[in-house]
């Protein structure tokens, strides 16, 4: 139950940045990073090798989806990395990682706000990699600044209600059936 309402709100997360945000006419820059919050909170919430895949499948529909402008992949490989070093990082930092682990809500969003800082900038080394023209370090730090603000501001809209979902919906990882030779048995 809990993987289907989560591939649920990725899903709609992924349809409403691509359908919305991205297709706003920001004079500024870029927007908020609706999906790279999505992807935050289940990497926070899960093992590596899941928030990797949970980052390579909303990455790549963000690569696919109009209006992507770049090549694919590009974004697919920025996030899917992003969420393995997050949950690997978590579950390493001694706070439990899996499903069980509860998140505050400020460091969930703290760690959007780096996660932004580091998929922008990823998502530049990328491209300069590919020799894309457009990279400039003034270029990179207005949209690495802009973007991280406003998924920092707008994230939560989508972070807190997944890490809930997450948090209400988690799975025990320990069940055990109790018999006459366990300590609590009959």
């Amino acid at each position: 139950m809990r993987a289907l309402v989560t591939l649920f709100l990725v899903t709609v997360t992924v349809l409403v940045q691509a359908t919305v945000v991205n297709r706003l006419p920001f004079e500024w820059g870029p927007g908020p990073d609706l999906v790279l919050a999505a992807v935050v909170a289940v990497a926070l919430t899960t093992g590596p090798a899941a928030a990797a895949v949970c980052g390579f499948a909303a990455g790549l529909a963000m690569d696919v989806l109009p209006p992507a402008e770049h090549p694919m992949g590009r974004y697919t490989l920025v996030l899917c990395v992003a969420a393995y070093l997050i949950s690997l990082l978590h579950s390493n930092a001694g706070l439990g990682g899996g499903s069980g682990a509860r998140v505050s809500r400020w460091a969930a969003v703290g760690v959007t706000a780096v996660a932004s800082v580091g998929v922008g900038l990823g998502y530049a080394l990328v491209g300069m990699i590919m020799g894309d023209a457009h990279i400039t370090v003034s270029a990179v730090a207005s949209n690495v600044g802009i973007g991280t603000l406003l998924t920092t501001l707008f994230g939560p809209l989508v972070l807190l209600p997944i890490l809930w979902a997450r948090t209400l919906l988690a799975e025990d990882e320990y069940a055990t059936i109790q018999g006459p030779t366990s300590v609590g048995g009959w």
